[in-house]
Parts: C-alpha cells; structure tokens; sequence
C-alpha cells in the first residue's frame, strides 16, 4: 500500500526553502533543489520533514530518486532516518566516485556502519541514483539501484533518537530530489501525517491484461495445444526440452535427489505477428502443471504499461506489475522498448533495474518472459549483463512459410464458422508466395493473415447479403475466390 508520494510539484509538505549563503533549498518543476556551497569534508547540511507514520511498522520500504547536478565527488549525499537535530541521525549517503557509507550521527559524533564502500551499481558523476530502504520485521536492507547492498537489524538503524526524515549533503554539492515514495505491506495504526492513506494511485499503477489458465488443464492438453500451433517447429521441440527437463527436477526432488537451481525467465523473440502471446500463456500451463508455479497465469503488459511519466513512478509500476503475477508469468512485449538507444536517461532503464532485482528476489515464484523484435532483442539482452544472466533461454520464432500463412487462414475459418473453395484457396496461396517473397522485419504474419480472413468475409457479405433467403448454411458461409478480389492490390 502506497502511504507517501511525493514529487515535488508543490509544497504541500512543508519541506524547508530558503536561500543564503551556505546553502539554498527549494520546490522547482518537479523536483526539491538541494544546493549546499560549502566546501570541506567536515561540513554539512540537512533538510528534512517531521513524521512519525511509519517507523513502528513491521514492513515498509522507502524509495528515493535522487540526481547529482554538480560538485565534489569525493563526499557524500543521500537519505537521512531518525532525525532529532543537526546532531542526531542516522544516514544512508553515496558519492559520484561510486562509494556509499551507512552510518549514526550521535551528539555530533559518527559512528559507522559501513564506512565507504564501493558499489559498481552506483552511476558515477553527475546522474540519477535509486536509493531504497526496506524493513522486512527484525532486518532493515538498503539497496543502490535495486542491488542490495547491506542488511541490519532493525535495533541497529531504527533505535531512533527523533522520528523525521529527509535529506544530507556533505560538501559542495548540488542534488536534485525527484521523488520520495514509502509504501508499506501491512499497517499497524494510522498514520499521523497529514496524508491520506490509500490504495496506489492510477498512475503508480501497471496497465495490463490478465489471462488465467484453464480450469482441469492438464500436462497432455497443453502438449496437444502446442502441437496444434501452425509452424514453430524448432520452438515446439525447446519447449518439449524444458518441459522434460523439469519434469526430471520435479521427480528428483520428490525422491529426495539433488536439484539443478533453476530459472524460469526466457526469451522470446521473432518478427511480429508469430503467436509470441500465445506462447507465453503456454508456458505459463506448463510451469504450472509442472509444478513450478502455483497459479501459472500470465500478466501482458509493456513498456506503456510500466513506464510512468516521471521518475518514480516507474519503480511502482514494476512493483504492481510485479505483484499481480507472482505465482505465475509477467510477459512483457516489446520489451526492447525499455531500453532506447537515442535517450540514455530514459525511463525505461529504471523499469529494467527494478524487474532484474525482482526477477532475482522472486525466482521461485515468478517467471518473466520478454518478447520482441530479433535485431532490437539481442541488443536489448546484451545491454545488461543481469538481464544475460537471468534470462538465458532465448527462443527464436521465425517468419510463418506461405503454406504456413493458408493453414492460419484456414484455421480462422474454422473457428468461425466458415469454409474456403478451391478458388479462394487458390488466390490465397499466390498472394501468401508472393507477401512472404516481399517480406521485410515488420512483416505482419498473423496479424496480416487475419486482416484478410476480417476483410473477406466483409466482402463475402456485401456478395451474399441480397440474397439470403435463396442460400443454405453451407452456401452462407463459404468464401470463394470472388471475395478475395483485394488481395491483388495493395490497398489491404
């Protein structure tokens, strides 16, 4: 449950502004304007808001964007907990040469916890950095850009003198603050700042489809839905391969026998319109029948769906995401999009940190499935080395062949109640030859095939329309050679 969201677009939270010599503070477009103008490693300033709302809970976790604009690398800025005064706190700070200290201010001497450290996970210079805290009841674990990077006890880093929080600065340094989010899993009393308590916003949620596995499914009737797909060969017999091999992991464990530590995350990728869905639902039945998954329902969505509009929100809709498919798939199409060439801050790249951090913690309850384009996919799996390392099944979906495209269009024929004579199969299959022979990357395959089958028996229909009380069923719904006059232009 989202209990705190702040993203600086005004300044209904108080938060200190001022300007002078050594240090100016204040609410700008969409972001809190720290800038500290003193230099020296003794040195510092703080800014912060009193609450008391979520320090006694047994589970919350705090997120924090914060971006370096200019100044000193070698001393640190970041998040302060447990405020009294100036003197009292304890804080979680990083620096822009990659080093972070976790440490308590008492009476104005410190104590450290983890006295610079280097972590690779931290962006070097000026840029953008994710800062979490997480209480999990006795531990309390703080994270840098979704890679854990320490884990106390909660009597260590939450014996707290005072009970606010906020923002440090250590020398010359200007920071931006894009956004402050805590959210919690359960709540043991009200809060007592001035915020409303509720379910996350629309915005701070992923968009996406729902699709749950059959009831009475069984491992036969999946095996027999995959050998009914039109083409596929090659991908048919990878997942015959990984269903035999678990099926031995699941047997292996139930006698007792070492397991191989398996991961459920693959890739799809091909050209569009090759059946990609339609395989992950598949993948999903099976995970589940195996004994992998619980539910083994699959979560659609893309970057549209968990991509927000401005920093922070991005990690909550990964986390909705996230939520809404544990026990089963989170598929995410087009997934290349989460990481564009042309724009290296992109928001998307914040989605990927959080889901590979996900994809890690939740490996036994969840299996992400990325899909996409062959060239933007393999750049997409390169970009990362955790997505490499996560997801290392990688599924090749190849262009449907002519014969291929006539058996789908014969197929939708029959799902819906119509036949083909041997004219219409004859134009078909010339224009699927000549379609394939022209095809590019952006070949629609299915999706062409069924803006066809849609747009044929609209013409049947306006052939067949005067004289419906003269025709019989089969009559009614058969699609002649006459129907597919459009097939010889270019205007489908």
């Amino acid at each position: 449950m989202l209990i705190f969201e702040e993203h600086f677009q005004d300044n209904c939270r108080n938060w200190v502004t001022r300007s002078g010599v050594d240090c100016s503070l204040g609410i700008k477009a969409s972001h809190y304007s720290f800038d500290h103008k003193r230099s020296g490693s003794e040195t510092y300033w703080l800014s912060w808001n009193s609450t008391e709302f979520f320090y006694e809970l047994n589970n919350f976790h705090i997120s924090i964007v914060l971006e370096k604009v200019t100044g000193v690398d070698s001393f640190g800025y970041g998040f302060i907990w447990g405020l009294l005064d100036s003197n009292n706190f304890f804080e979680f700070i990083i620096s822009g040469n990659g080093l972070y200290r976790i440490a308590q201010c008492k009476n104005g001497t410190f104590e450290y916890y983890t006295n610079w450290k280097r972590c690779t996970s931290i962006q070097l210079g000026n840029g953008v950095n994710l800062l979490e805290v997480r209480r999990i009841g006795d531990n309390v674990e703080f994270y840098i850009n979704s890679t854990v990077v320490e884990t106390f006890s909660t009597q260590q880093v939450m014996d707290v003198l005072g009970k606010s929080f906020g923002f440090v600065i250590h020398d010359k340094i200007n920071i931006k603050v894009h956004s402050l989010m805590i959210t919690a899993l359960d709540i043991e009393k009200e809060p007592t700042f001035d915020v409303d308590v509720k379910d996350s916003k629309p915005e701070t949620k992923a968009a996406f489809i729902q699709h749950e596995a059959p009831d009475y499914d069984t491992l036969e009737k999946i095996i027999t839905d995959l050998n009914q797909l039109v083409g596929h060969e090659r991908t048919k017999q990878q997942l015959f391969s990984l269903a035999n091999f678990l099926k031995v992991q699941t047997e292996r464990k139930q006698r007792g026998l070492k397991t191989v530590d398996t991961s459920l995350h693959l890739m799809l990728y091909g050209p569009p319109g090759t059946g990609k869905t339609t395989i992950a639902r598949l993948v999903g039945r099976l995970y589940k029948q195996l004994g992998f998954l619980e539910r083994g329902h699959v979560i659609e969505t893309d970057r549209a769906g968990i991509v927000g509009g401005y920093i922070g929100q991005t990690a909550l809709r990964v986390e909705s995401a996230v939520q809404q498919a544990l026990d089963g798939v989170l598929f995410i199409d087009e997934a290349h999009a989460l990481v564009p060439e042309d724009t290296p801050n992109d928001f998307g790249k914040e989605a990927l940190q959080v889901l590979l951090k996900r994809m890690e913690d939740q490996r036994a309850r969840l299996a992400v499935v990325v899909a996409g384009y062959p060239e933007e996919m393999e750049k997409f799996i390169e970009s990362n080395p955790g997505l490499k390392s996560r997801v290392n099944r990688l599924f090749y979906i190849d262009h449907y062949t002519p014969n291929e495209l006539l058996s789908i269009f014969k197929k939708f024929c029959i799902e819906n109640g119509y036949s083909l004579d041997l004219s219409a199969c004859i134009v078909l299959q010339r224009a699927f030859e000549l379609a394939y022979a022209k095809r590019d990357k952006n070949f629609g395959n299915g999706r062409f095939v069924r803006t066809i089958f849609e747009r044929s028996i609209e013409q049947q229909a306006n052939r067949i329309v005067n004289k419906l009380e003269k025709l019989d069923n089969s009559e009614i719904s058969l699609v002649t050679g006459d129907d597919l006059f459009f097939v010889n232009s270019d205007s489908y």
